[in-house]
């Protein structure tokens, strides 16, 4: 088996806003709370489903496929589509400048483009790596939005290093890519994703999680278990909390979009990865620009439209991992065995990846 996704995992768990449970991986077996989904789908859109625990503690809600769960920076690859639909359009180019679309990312220069964002290896410094005015920390238990994000990364006077030479992983390059949309169409891009992507779909469920004050119908609600370890972590993040009582419930109440910030159940992603697998809806130029990677100065060059190529036990695949303060993710294809599977979970420390590539596995060996 050749997938190394543990390592993105706990980057992702870094620059997803996960800080104070980056150190608790080992925990995550120990302590069972929360609820997970995981489902496998075929070609012909038989879909297998597996799910345990509680989507809300709070009202004794169980998990189903029509549970839905924030899928972190599974998001990417649903903010790539939109804006994949604007290079097949003509309304934009990966050789683009950004500083044609966003003037205040001008004095970096025009050699920063579209790709380098894309791609990862833009050179922009992530958002929570700036201070916050009062000290207020970059976690998603404190409100902020895409604009304060994108503030303060532009707010650094150069890039860390020349677009192009370097590989890193971070959101603010999918936030500015939601930002050029936007500023492209002249909409909200939860409005785009929506009309470009889901309602193609029929993905009725699914949604960019940009207004907290919004409520969602059968949603999961993030928990924790309530340790010593946990405790600690969040107390360290400005969160006060004790060791009497059930689990910790965490809540994302910061709306920003781009990098994470997809709402969706298990229902509506496999019709994402039906077509996937099928490329009936979206269309084959859609997914072959999905797919495509490109060559830099650095040697990374298995990213894709917010997935990854990989190998499972010689099989070619594509995958991506995703966590935040208020869930997990992992998803997995192989369009050209046509299988794929997914898990969500609404604890940030359940190891979604061991149970997606378990039905990946168990998919490939029942066709």
């Amino acid at each position: 088996m050749i997938i190394t996704a543990t390592s993105i995992r706990l980057q992702s768990l870094l620059v997803a806003l996960l800080l104070p449970f980056a150190s608790l991986a080992d925990v995550e077996s120990e302590v069972p709370v929360g609820g997970y989904i995981v489902a496998g789908i075929q070609t012909s859109g038989e879909i297998s489903y597996f799910m345990e625990g509680l989507a809300d503690p709070e009202s004794d809600t169980h998990v189903t496929e029509n549970t839905v769960f924030h899928i972190a920076s599974l998001s990417k690859q649903l903010t790539a589509a939109v804006l994949a639909d604007a290079i097949l359009t003509g309304r934009v180019s990966l050789n683009d400048p950004v500083a044609d679309y966003i003037q205040e990312i001008a004095h970096y220069g025009r050699r920063l483009t579209i790709a380098h964002l894309l791609y990862f290896t833009s050179g922009l410094t992530e958002a929570y790596e700036v201070p916050r005015p009062g000290n207020i920390p970059w976690t998603t238990h404190y409100y902020f939005t895409v604009d304060d994000a994108i503030a303060a990364s532009l707010s650094v006077p150069a890039l860390r290093f020349e677009p192009g030479t370097v590989w890193q992983y971070n959101n603010i390059n999918f936030q500015l890519i939601a930002e050029l949309l936007e500023r492209v169409y002249g909409q909200p891009f939860s409005v785009l994703a929506r009309d470009r992507i889901f309602n193609r779909l029929s993905m009725n469920a699914t949604l960019i999680n940009d207004d907290t004050t919004i409520a969602i119908p059968k949603r999961a609600v993030g928990v924790v278990p309530r340790i010593p370890a946990v405790v600690e972590q969040l107390r360290s993040s400005g969160v006060e909390a004790t060791l009497q009582g059930g689990p910790i419930i965490i809540r994302r109440n910061a709306p920003h979009y781009g990098g994470s910030g997809v709402l969706t159940s298990m229902a509506d992603w496999m019709k994402w990865q039906q077509d996937m697998l099928t490329h009936t809806q979206l269309g084959e130029d859609f997914w072959s620009l999905m797919f495509s990677t490109r060559e830099f100065e650095h040697d990374k060059s298995n990213d894709a439209f917010g997935l990854v190529h990989g190998q499972f036990n010689g099989t070619p695949t594509v995958w991506f991992a995703g966590s935040d303060i208020d869930g997990a993710s992992y998803m997995i294809a192989s369009p050209e065995q046509g299988v794929a599977a997914a898990c969500f979970s609404n604890n940030p420390l359940f190891d979604c990846q061991s149970e997606a590539l378990r039905a990946f596995e168990a998919s490939l060996a029942s066709q």
